[in-house]
């Protein structure tokens, strides 16, 4: 394949566009999260937000993000979840990939031309994150909705996955044959050659190797386990807050015991409270620790064996796909000092483990999305270099190579991974319960370094502290409620 004069074309399209691209921007935000500097991308985030385009969505938790770990900006951070909330109700009412892409065909260039959508895991935290800054602000009615809209996502949760992978097989179906049609491609079996590089293990050993996805396994929802996709961490501190006010608690802290059957904490929540005993002077702790995976590119060529006699006429065959690259821990053990005592802490969550699920469900879909792009997109240059051997005249050989290679060229430039996801949630959220000290002083360490020193007055207290990275100084929030 001519590989070096098209990636060069494809690269000066890429220079034309001359904007700071979506990358660029999280880039950016990681470097301000991990040294701390909560706010240092906010007005950023907030301004691409209020463009209002596909990508409005993303922007608008990251904005809500900065501002949730800023002093004094729950308001703030609230009307910016709001916004963010608005953009995933007009998604749950239609996938993005029904309500179509930028352009005719958008499926046809590659998935970032559709809006963001926003995972359940999206969905969950910004009702988490809301939920916490009522708390802050004193309104537990407004909390407890949140709580209850995070529940309602996490039994939605298949559902959802399930209507967006029909969306998007029925979308991808209907522009590769519009397409081809386009372009006079016939004789193209792209099921065929899609079943073929699937099932292919050589090609499934690299997909695997690079991305940690297995074609023949990964991703598949009519065996997915609960527990691979349930943020007990949600379901923990719903729980809790209900059974502090009053409110039926059980199936909360059920759900969060059963995805976590071997936690101690949270098997002590729950009996605890089925055997309907009230807590007093009782002090939980969620220490939201480093920074989750993001997204990262990965160029590779589609192998033209799953394609039989293409190789003569195919200038590009590339495809492009996302993978995880995880971060590092804010700090690798925690522990809690009261009364001259410290105990350590246990990880309740793995926020890594929670979206490795749903990349894998991404995936299933964007793996047969991308090689039914790189097949449709090679049947064209393959029609076309048919076309050549079988013309005579020369100004329309000319003229037919000039289009094959304008089609190698757009298809260079259109191969891209999407990599947009909510890159400022935790890697990890570790969780511990202690009674609260008669002096009321709980000291929070991260191996082994006081983070936090907390006064807790008497009465039952939720502590959220949040730590970035090892650089970055923690935030804390906390609540109390009477005994």
């Amino acid at each position: 394949m001519k590989l070096a004069p098209i990636a060069f074309a494809a690269l000066a399209c890429a220079f034309a566009a001359g904007c700071r691209t979506t990358k660029d921007v999280l880039d950016d935000c990681e470097r301000n999260f991990s040294a701390g500097n909560y706010s240092g991308s906010t007005a950023e985030l907030v301004d691409m937000a209020d463009k209002r385009d596909g990508t409005q969505l993303l922007w608008r938790l990251l904005a809500a993000n900065t501002l949730h770990l800023t002093d004094s900006c729950e308001d703030d951070a609230i009307r910016q979840f709001d916004l963010a909330e608005a953009v995933l109700q007009k998604n749950d009412q239609m996938s993005v990939f029904a309500q179509g892409g930028e352009g005719a065909l958008a499926m046809m260039t590659n998935d970032r031309a559709f809006s963001y959508d926003g995972g359940g895991l999206d969905r969950i935290f910004t009702c988490v994150y809301r939920g916490i800054d009522f708390l802050c602000l004193g309104n537990s009615d407004n909390a407890r909705v949140e709580f209850n809209r995070a529940a309602q996502y996490q039994r939605n949760w298949l559902y959802d996955r399930r209507r967006d992978i029909a969306a998007a097989e029925k979308k991808m179906a209907s522009d590769a044959a519009a397409y081809m049609k386009q372009k006079n491609v016939k004789n193209v079996n792209v099921g065929k050659s899609v079943n073929v590089a699937m099932s292919d293990t050589s090609f499934g050993t690299k997909i695997r190797s690079k991305t940690g996805f297995d074609p023949a396994t990964s991703g598949r929802l009519d065996t997915l386990p609960q527990s691979a996709y349930v943020n007990a961490y949600a379901a923990h501190l719903a729980g809790v807050f209900r059974w502090l006010n009053g409110d039926n608690a059980l199936d909360d802290l059920k759900l969060a015991a059963a995805v976590k059957p071997h936690d101690a904490l949270l098997s002590r929540d729950f009996a605890e409270c089925d055997k309907g005993m009230r807590p007093s002077n009782q002090v939980w702790i969620w220490v939201e620790d480093g920074l989750c995976p993001k997204r990262e590119e990965w160029r590779l060529d589609l192998p033209l064996v799953f394609i039989p006699y293409a190789n003569r006429y195919v200038q590009y065959a590339g495809m492009a796909l996302p993978y995880l690259c995880e971060r590092a821990c804010g700090a690798s053990s925690w522990s809690v000092m009261t009364g001259g005592r410290t105990s350590h802490m246990q990880e309740l969550e793995s926020v890594d483990r929670l979206m490795r699920a749903e990349y894998d469900v991404y995936m299933r879909g964007a793996l047969v999305r991308e090689i039914t792009r790189t097949v449709v997109r090679v049947g064209v240059q393959v029609g076309l270099g048919i076309a050549i051997d079988n013309t005579k005249d020369d100004r329309t050989k000319t003229a037919l190579r000039i289009t094959q290679y304008g089609v190698a060229v757009w298809s260079a430039a259109n191969t891209a991974a999407d990599l947009r996801s909510w890159t400022g949630l935790p890697k990890r959220v570790m969780a511990m319960r202690v009674d609260r000290p008669a002096d009321g002083r709980v000291v929070i360490s991260g191996d082994g370094m006081p983070v936090a020193e907390i006064q807790v007055p008497k009465g039952n207290t939720l502590v959220f502290v949040r730590k970035t990275s090892s650089a970055a100084p923690a935030v804390v929030k906390t609540v109390t409620f009477p005994n």
